[in-house]
């Protein structure tokens, strides 16, 4: 398919939505040590398991998430897990995300730091085609022995100004 571009001026785009789909509770291991250099420290936490729920409903299957620290504040992470479906259905996790602690949610410098991902879901789940389709952000919780992501489809904005369905 080829698309031609529009010679119309630039007008500032409708922003897309946001829709919160579930939540992930994800059980860790405390962090383990694997090399400290110039790039950043490096840490790896195990996530031993856990829970989703909403429009899935499950546990979390164990896995890994890679943490780089940048500076004493600023975390990259990357995670590899698995979510296993009440109804058997599997779906392969890959969230790549930014834990920031010098941002907060007020600009008071109180309530959570800004930690949000980007997660991948895979899946030949039967009709759950929609997780290999879309793209997700996770706004993200560090808590008492988990990670709590919840999870929101982008989607189109409706043209009528209404919140999406």
């Amino acid at each position: 398919m080829t698309h031609v571009p529009s010679l119309e001026p630039l007008r500032s785009p409708s922003a897309p939505a946001l829709e919160f789909r579930f939540r992930i509770d994800a059980h860790v291991d405390p962090e383990i040590p694997i090399d400290d250099r110039s790039a950043g420290e490096l840490e790896f936490i195990p996530i031993t398991g856990g829970s989703v729920e909403g429009a899935l409903n499950g546990t979390v299957t164990p896995g890994g998430d890679w943490c780089l620290g940048k500076d004493p504040s600023t975390y990259r992470v990357e995670a590899r897990y698995g979510l296993r479906l009440e109804d058997g259905g599997y779906v392969d996790v890959h969230n790549i995300g930014m834990l920031d602690e010098s941002r907060f949610a007020s600009d008071a410098g109180e309530g959570a730091p800004y930690f949000m991902t980007n997660p991948v879901f895979r899946t030949a789940a039967p009709g759950l085609d929609w997780l290999n389709r879309s793209v997700f952000v996770g706004q993200a919780q560090v808590l008492e022995g988990l990670t709590r992501i919840d999870v929101f489809e982008v989607v189109f904005p409706r043209q009528d100004g209404q919140p999406p369905a």
